[in-house]
């Protein structure tokens, strides 16, 4: 009888994907794969080591998962993902109980992995954190098990990453940039469309790098062209982009095709021109302000999600109130926000002049509570505009009978617009007349179901 396997998937999106790429080649070496952990005797977690709150859940997932193997639940437990990469020897160490930690370069030996242990064969060397080195980079030939909904699909781009943000780990973690070939990317995602999907959303540790590690120049309009020609394809979104590759070119490459979305991802970090040095971001708050107005002014209707660390060593009162002003004049329609954490390896730990951990925290809330404010009044502006809306599934409840998204509203991160009334199915594009506007969500009802504005 074929080895039972799950996994949990902990972090972001590109985890996401290395998780589906991981149970791709569990099937395809023979294993069996479980939807439900409960029913696998084999749980593989796939970690995320980005920030000490990742890390902190990591652990509390595989302590979890370790008691429930010593009660008899499980019969064996393998970590792989970020957290192997970054602590290896010592992560062993610290769970005597994991039988093995899955290096990067091993997910596609993954179902001889799994035999080796819990087959009868021999217990192959990096069962003890003896990790093999190598990097990977799927491809269109990668098999893949996808976990998000048949109408929505995540593509990574590329892997690693060379800009030295002095706060990450992620070179030290995932390598030096790697682009996979424009036509692999092309070859998957026409595979995906004939499959049922509709919604593309291309990641990468740094998206708008994509093939500047072979030959300068990044390769990413002439890749967003030939996705936009994809038959059965409506929504091609570009999430996890440096701000300072935002350029007008590309920009106005999104303005130009009806099927890539009106979406940009321009993770500032901050706006103080001596907090962004010492970050390592390449650019100073002007520029930012020079980008985000040209974004707005090349692309109608654009949507503009970005991210801030606070707390940064360093900054100074002055300087988040720096920040405060300009999220206040910026009105982003999406904003995320992290309390900085000085993660060991990184230049940024380093540094001297530490903000206390609870400014660090008063400081995420007071900035949170003037982008909520934000949101509600843009909310409250859509109430009896008629949107175009991607449909996710059924509502959880409410008195709604769907959710789904607008084209400003990349799955999993941003808001959801929940529908009444029934007539269209998960990947419809549905009009929608918006009738309420809640904290970060929208409510309507549906005016016409299945395929309106469909590509």
């Amino acid at each position: 009888m074929a080895i039972r396997v799950g996994i949990t998937s902990l972090g972001c999106a590109k985890n996401l994907v290395d998780s589906e790429v991981i149970l791709g080649y569990a099937r395809r070496g023979g294993l069996r794969v479980c939807e439900e952990l409960g029913e696998a005797e084999i749980v593989i977690v796939n970690t995320c080591a980005f920030i000490a709150e990742a890390e902190e859940e990591a652990r509390e997932t595989i302590g979890r998962l370790a008691a429930l193997k010593a009660a008899g639940a499980l019969r064996g437990l393998i970590v792989a993902g970020c957290m192997p990469a970054r602590r290896g020897r010592a992560l062993a160490a610290e769970f005597p109980s994991v039988d093995y930690f899955l290096s990067p370069g091993e997910i596609p030996a993954v179902a001889r992995v799994v035999r080796s242990l819990f087959g009868g064969g021999r217990r192959p060397a990096g069962a003890r954190g003896r990790l093999r080195a190598g990097w990977f980079l799927y491809d269109h030939r990668s098999p893949r098990l996808r976990l998000s909904p048949p109408h929505t699909a995540y593509v990574k781009v590329s892997e690693g990453c060379g800009n030295r943000c002095s706060y990450c780990l992620i070179p030290s973690i995932k390598g030096p940039l790697r682009s996979r070939r424009p036509a692999s990317v092309v070859r998957e995602a026409r595979s995906l469309a004939a499959a049922g999907v509709r919604e593309i959303n291309l990641i990468a540790q740094d998206t708008t790098a994509f093939g500047t590690d072979s030959g300068g120049r990044s390769r990413l309009r002439g890749l967003l062209r030939d996705l936009a020609r994809i038959e059965g394809l409506a929504w091609i979104r570009l999430l996890y982009g440096h701000p300072a590759r935002w350029t007008d070119d590309l920009l106005e490459c999104i303005a130009a095709e009806p099927r890539v979305c009106a979406y940009v991802d321009f993770p500032l970090q901050h706006v103080s021109d001596r907090i962004l040095r010492a970050m390592n971001r390449r650019m100073t708050g002007r520029q930012a302000a020079a980008r985000l107005r040209a974004a707005r002014s090349i692309i109608p209707g654009v949507t503009v999600r970005t991210t801030f660390i606070v707390g940064f060593p360093g900054e100074t009162e002055g300087e988040f109130r720096e920040l405060l002003d300009f999220v206040r004049e910026a009105r982003f329609e999406h904003l995320g926000a992290f309390i900085y954490s000085p993660e060991e390896g990184t230049a940024a730990a380093r540094m001297a002049g530490g903000v206390p951990p609870a400014v660090r925290r008063e400081r995420l809330d007071r900035l949170m509570a003037l982008q909520q404010g934000i949101v509600r009044e843009q909310n409250e502006r859509m109430v009896g505009r008629t949107v175009t809306v991607m449909v996710d599934g059924e509502a959880d409840g409410g008195g709604f009978a769907l959710r789904g998204r607008t084209e400003g509203d990349a799955p999993d991160v941003d808001g959801t617009v929940y529908i009444s009334g029934n007539g269209a199915r998960p990947g419809d594009l549905a009009a929608v007349r918006v009738t309420g506007a809640m904290e970060y969500d929208l409510a309507g009802e549906l005016v016409r179901g299945a395929g309106e504005g469909a590509a």
